[in-house]
């Protein structure tokens, strides 16, 4: 599955992983989250109460998740309850949610974020990219330097030479 390109900013400081140039968010934000770990995210930079819409699977942290309305899976959700919640703003995952819900998704939420880390490293530029969109960046570096230590650290550790 790939998404396509829809725009691109050089000059742009929050860019997706589709190439879209986003602005900090400003107003009412209404944040819908359909991947798991990153609805977590969302509660370690603060967005909690933004929050109004997650997936069956967002299930971290526990207690705090299950005040916000489930609207499906990954692959497929309620659309017409999504509408109902009326989201500002819809986070996807290229490996998680399909194409075809991210063109009916843009419909109707004015904004979509696209994420698709594929490396540890790559969660510093997420941290960031949420961070700045919802004006949370100093927790986004906070988040940011606390796993690039754990990260640096894990890979100093020396390992068994592989079989």
């Amino acid at each position: 599955m790939s998404y396509t390109v829809i725009m691109s900013a050089s000059s742009c400081a929050l860019i997706d992983a589709v190439g879209v140039c986003h602005r900090p968010a400003s107003g009412a934000v209404r944040i819908a989250c359909l991947v798991p770990s990153i609805t977590e995210l969302l509660f370690a930079l603060g967005l909690g109460t933004q929050l109004v819409a997650r997936t069956r699977f967002c299930i971290h942290p526990a207690a705090a998740v299950a005040a916000v309305p489930s609207v499906g899976g990954t692959k497929k959700i309620k659309h017409r309850l999504l509408r109902e919640l009326t989201p500002s703003h819809v986070i996807l995952n290229i490996d998680e949610n399909p194409r075809t819900m991210a063109e009916e998704l843009a419909s109707y939420v004015p904004h979509l974020i696209v994420t698709h880390p594929q490396a540890p490293q790559d969660n510093l530029h997420l941290y960031r990219l949420l961070g700045g969109i919802f004006q949370r960046q100093a927790a986004a570096e906070a988040l940011a330097r606390r796993f690039a230590a754990a990260l640096a650290a894990l890979r100093a550790r020396p390992h068994p030479p592989r079989r």
